[in-house]
Protein backbone atom coordinates (compact mmCIF):
# COMPACT_ATOMS: atom_id res chain seq x y z
CA UNK A 1 0.00 0.00 0.00
CA UNK A 2 1.38 3.40 -0.95
CA UNK A 3 1.01 6.79 1.13
CA UNK A 4 0.96 9.96 -0.36
CA UNK A 5 3.49 12.10 1.45
CA UNK A 6 5.77 14.96 1.39
CA UNK A 7 5.01 18.94 1.16
CA UNK A 8 3.79 18.72 -2.22
CA UNK A 9 1.77 15.37 -1.86
CA UNK A 10 3.40 14.43 -5.00
CA UNK A 11 5.64 11.28 -3.85
CA UNK A 12 4.44 8.11 -3.57
CA UNK A 13 6.20 5.81 -0.32
CA UNK A 14 6.00 2.41 0.55
CA UNK A 15 7.42 0.38 3.57
CA UNK A 16 10.58 -1.65 2.97
CA UNK A 17 10.22 -5.45 1.80
CA UNK A 18 9.50 -7.41 4.65
CA UNK A 19 7.65 -4.23 6.67
CA UNK A 20 4.10 -2.89 7.34
CA UNK A 21 3.72 0.85 7.68
CA UNK A 22 2.39 1.69 11.29
CA UNK A 23 2.82 4.98 11.33
CA UNK A 24 3.68 8.39 9.10
CA UNK A 25 5.65 11.32 10.61
CA UNK A 26 3.92 14.31 9.90
CA UNK A 27 5.89 16.85 11.40
CA UNK A 28 8.22 18.03 14.38
CA UNK A 29 6.48 19.89 17.65
CA UNK A 30 7.97 21.41 19.71
CA UNK A 31 12.21 22.54 20.08
CA UNK A 32 12.70 18.75 21.94
CA UNK A 33 12.43 15.86 19.17
CA UNK A 34 9.21 15.59 19.78
CA UNK A 35 7.05 14.29 16.23
CA UNK A 36 4.09 14.03 15.47
CA UNK A 37 2.31 10.41 13.77
CA UNK A 38 -0.52 9.63 11.47
CA UNK A 39 -1.39 6.42 12.72
CA UNK A 40 -1.45 3.78 10.06
CA UNK A 41 -1.98 0.89 12.23
CA UNK A 42 -4.95 -0.74 14.47
CA UNK A 43 -2.67 -1.61 17.10
CA UNK A 44 -1.92 1.35 19.49
CA UNK A 45 0.15 -0.73 21.68
CA UNK A 46 2.84 -0.24 18.39
CA UNK A 47 3.53 3.20 20.04
CA UNK A 48 3.45 2.28 23.63
CA UNK A 49 7.10 3.45 25.65
CA UNK A 50 9.53 1.15 25.05
CA UNK A 51 8.05 -0.20 21.62
CA UNK A 52 10.82 -0.91 18.82
CA UNK A 53 10.14 0.89 15.56
CA UNK A 54 12.31 1.29 12.38
CA UNK A 55 12.52 4.58 10.69
CA UNK A 56 14.47 4.88 7.35
CA UNK A 57 15.78 1.62 7.78
CA UNK A 58 17.34 2.40 11.37
CA UNK A 59 16.11 0.58 14.47
CA UNK A 60 14.49 3.07 17.41
CA UNK A 61 12.60 2.84 20.53
CA UNK A 62 9.50 5.08 21.62
CA UNK A 63 10.63 6.66 24.63
CA UNK A 64 7.30 8.32 25.32
CA UNK A 65 3.65 8.78 23.75
CA UNK A 66 0.75 11.32 24.04
CA UNK A 67 -2.54 10.49 22.02
CA UNK A 68 -4.66 13.46 21.00
CA UNK A 69 -7.09 13.96 18.03
CA UNK A 70 -6.45 10.60 16.84
CA UNK A 71 -2.58 11.53 16.35
CA UNK A 72 0.06 9.97 18.47
CA UNK A 73 2.95 12.58 19.62
CA UNK A 74 6.35 10.66 19.98
CA UNK A 75 9.54 11.18 21.57
CA UNK A 76 11.94 8.69 19.73
CA UNK A 77 15.10 7.48 21.23
CA UNK A 78 18.19 9.67 19.54
CA UNK A 79 15.97 12.36 18.12
CA UNK A 80 16.21 15.04 20.93
CA UNK A 81 16.00 18.75 19.22
CA UNK A 82 13.94 19.94 16.26
CA UNK A 83 16.06 19.91 13.40
CA UNK A 84 16.40 15.69 14.15
CA UNK A 85 13.13 15.66 14.24
CA UNK A 86 12.71 17.86 11.32
CA UNK A 87 15.15 15.40 9.25
CA UNK A 88 11.92 12.49 10.03
CA UNK A 89 8.84 14.51 8.16
CA UNK A 90 7.15 12.50 5.45
CA UNK A 91 9.33 8.94 6.77
CA UNK A 92 7.57 6.04 7.39
CA UNK A 93 7.34 4.04 10.97
CA UNK A 94 7.46 0.56 9.81
CA UNK A 95 7.47 -2.99 11.63
CA UNK A 96 8.46 -6.02 10.46
CA UNK A 97 6.23 -8.64 9.07
CA UNK A 98 7.48 -11.14 11.77
CA UNK A 99 6.12 -8.90 14.60
CA UNK A 100 2.14 -8.46 13.07
CA UNK A 101 0.09 -9.41 16.16
CA UNK A 102 -1.79 -13.10 15.65
CA UNK A 103 -3.94 -14.32 18.28
CA UNK A 104 -5.27 -17.89 16.19
CA UNK A 105 -7.87 -16.29 14.86
CA UNK A 106 -8.82 -15.41 10.89
CA UNK A 107 -7.70 -11.82 10.76
CA UNK A 108 -6.25 -10.15 7.74
CA UNK A 109 -4.53 -6.87 6.82
CA UNK A 110 -6.22 -4.30 4.64
CA UNK A 111 -3.18 -4.43 1.98
CA UNK A 112 -3.23 -8.47 2.17
CA UNK A 113 -7.55 -7.57 1.18
CA UNK A 114 -6.74 -5.32 -1.48
CA UNK A 115 -6.14 -6.49 -5.29
CA UNK A 116 -7.54 -10.25 -4.23
CA UNK A 117 -9.96 -11.43 -6.96
CA UNK A 118 -13.69 -12.09 -5.63
CA UNK A 119 -14.93 -15.13 -6.74
CA UNK A 120 -18.83 -16.16 -5.98
CA UNK A 121 -19.31 -19.47 -3.83
CA UNK A 122 -20.60 -20.79 -7.99
CA UNK A 123 -17.13 -20.25 -9.04
CA UNK A 124 -18.34 -17.14 -11.02
CA UNK A 125 -15.80 -14.40 -10.93
CA UNK A 126 -17.04 -10.87 -9.62
CA UNK A 127 -13.82 -8.66 -9.54
CA UNK A 128 -11.21 -7.30 -7.47
CA UNK A 129 -10.78 -5.81 -4.36
CA UNK A 130 -9.42 -2.37 -5.34
CA UNK A 131 -10.38 -0.43 -1.55
CA UNK A 132 -11.43 -1.84 1.27
CA UNK A 133 -13.92 1.24 3.73
CA UNK A 134 -14.04 1.29 7.29
CA UNK A 135 -17.59 1.93 8.19
CA UNK A 136 -17.15 1.59 11.76
CA UNK A 137 -19.70 -1.37 12.01
CA UNK A 138 -18.01 -3.47 9.70
CA UNK A 139 -15.64 -3.37 6.65
CA UNK A 140 -16.74 -2.84 2.74
CA UNK A 141 -14.71 -4.17 0.42
CA UNK A 142 -15.13 -2.31 -2.68
CA UNK A 143 -15.21 -4.84 -5.79
CA UNK A 144 -13.96 -3.36 -9.22
CA UNK A 145 -15.65 -4.88 -12.12
CA UNK A 146 -14.39 -3.25 -14.93
CA UNK A 147 -16.95 -1.50 -17.01
CA UNK A 148 -19.69 -2.21 -14.44
CA UNK A 149 -20.59 -0.73 -11.29
CA UNK A 150 -18.21 -1.57 -8.41
CA UNK A 151 -19.52 -3.92 -6.21
CA UNK A 152 -19.87 -3.38 -2.40
CA UNK A 153 -19.32 -6.37 -0.21
CA UNK A 154 -19.99 -6.06 3.52
CA UNK A 155 -16.61 -8.31 5.35
CA UNK A 156 -19.14 -10.05 7.21
CA UNK A 157 -18.62 -14.02 8.07
CA UNK A 158 -22.06 -14.73 6.50
CA UNK A 159 -20.63 -13.17 3.38
CA UNK A 160 -16.78 -14.18 2.98
CA UNK A 161 -16.59 -17.42 2.75
CA UNK A 162 -12.95 -17.78 2.89
CA UNK A 163 -9.78 -15.69 2.11
CA UNK A 164 -6.37 -17.79 0.28
CA UNK A 165 -4.25 -15.39 0.40
CA UNK A 166 -1.82 -17.67 -1.39
CA UNK A 167 -4.24 -18.16 -4.47
CA UNK A 168 -5.16 -14.55 -3.75
CA UNK A 169 -8.45 -14.87 -3.89
CA UNK A 170 -11.58 -14.24 -1.52
CA UNK A 171 -14.86 -16.84 -1.99
CA UNK A 172 -18.23 -14.60 -0.97
CA UNK A 173 -21.93 -15.77 -0.47
CA UNK A 174 -23.68 -12.31 -1.69
CA UNK A 175 -27.42 -12.18 0.03
CA UNK A 176 -30.29 -11.26 -2.36
CA UNK A 177 -30.24 -8.07 -3.70
CA UNK A 178 -26.45 -7.15 -3.79
CA UNK A 179 -25.55 -7.88 -7.00
CA UNK A 180 -27.98 -5.70 -9.59
CA UNK A 181 -30.45 -8.00 -11.45
CA UNK A 182 -29.89 -5.59 -14.50
CA UNK A 183 -26.33 -6.68 -14.42
CA UNK A 184 -25.98 -10.71 -14.94
CA UNK A 185 -22.11 -12.19 -14.53
CA UNK A 186 -19.93 -13.02 -17.06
Amino acid sequence: MAFRLGRSGTEDRMPREGYRAAGLIERPRGLKGEVKVLPLTDFPQRFDPGARVFIAGASRTVKSSNWQKGRVYLYIDGIADRESAESLRGELIEIPDAERPSDGAPFWYLDEIEGLQVIGVDGTSLGTVREVLQTGANDVYVVGRGERRDLLVPALRDVVQGIDLDAGTMTVDLPDGLLPEDEPLD
